[in-house]
């Protein structure tokens, strides 16, 4: 009787509910996980080119911009794109990444995200150019899997903080040399052109608190912008976007 009693406690009512609940997610996850495998063994094609800003230059010599817009830094890296559920990195030509084997923790963590809806990611991959943050993903933007579904920048930007990611902290200064492998880059949004001045003129201070050139300047992007989907050229300029250099 009183086994009968503790085995009826342990599974009966809200007990079971839960376990239930536990064990099922946990065969989902184990799931998913299975699809990521079978995915990795047959690495897609190449969804599109990364989005390439046109040049601005000097944005102490550029006219002001109309409308809302988003300010990112221009990292001194490569660009890479990576289809997070078979771990693939591809580089802004087309092809496959040489240097792929450097990002081994930052890849683990981004096939995790495949599971929240980050497919495809547009990054910049951080090696050998500086001495800082080798091994590094820094998260730009999210390329959406599906070309008939375009989000803004803004929208694409909300989904990207709602993963969570660390925010880099390079563009205020610091570098304590043992940052996670994935960051996500900074986004300020600004409408007037003193606020882009401000945060262009700051990125030039942190590259000499961090002793290297880090930043290469600003990335400026439309708040309203698509990711463009293309496969025309790898030279393609988007002008939803604009890079603006510090030299």
């Amino acid at each position: 009787m009183m086994s009968d009693a503790i085995t009826l406690t342990i599974f009966g009512g809200e007990r079971c509910q839960t376990a239930r609940a536990a064990l099922e997610g946990a065969a989902r996850s184990i799931e998913r996980k299975r699809c990521r495998q079978v995915e990795a063994t047959a690495p897609p094609a190449l969804l599109t080119y990364p989005a390439r800003p046109i040049q601005g230059g000097r944005l102490e010599l550029a006219p002001p911009k109309r409308g809302l817009w988003y300010a990112e830094p221009k990292f001194n890296g490569w660009r890479a794109l990576v289809h997070t559920p078979s771990g693939t990195l591809w580089n802004r030509h087309g092809g496959r990444l040489t240097i792929a084997a450097c990002f081994c923790d930052a890849v683990e963590q981004l096939r995790d995200l495949a599971d929240d809806g980050l497919i495809w990611a547009d990054c910049e991959a951080l090696e050998r150019r500086h001495h800082i943050a080798r091994g590094t993903l820094i998260l730009l933007d999210a390329i959406p899997s599906d070309p008939m579904f375009t989000p803004s920048y803004a929208e694409r930007r909300q989904f990207l903080e709602s993963l969570r990611i660390p925010q880099e902290p390079f563009s205020s200064g610091l570098n304590a040399g043992d940052e996670p492998p994935l960051l996500l880059t900074t986004s300020q949004m600004v409408c007037a052109q003193d606020e882009v001045l401000a945060f262009y003129q700051s990125l030039r201070q942190s590259n000499r608190h961090l002793g290297a050139e880090f930043f290469e300047g600003v990335v400026m992007k439309m708040a309203r912008s698509e990711y463009p989907i293309q496969r025309r050229s790898s030279t393609e300029e988007f002008r939803g976007w604009i890079k603006h250099r510090h030299f």
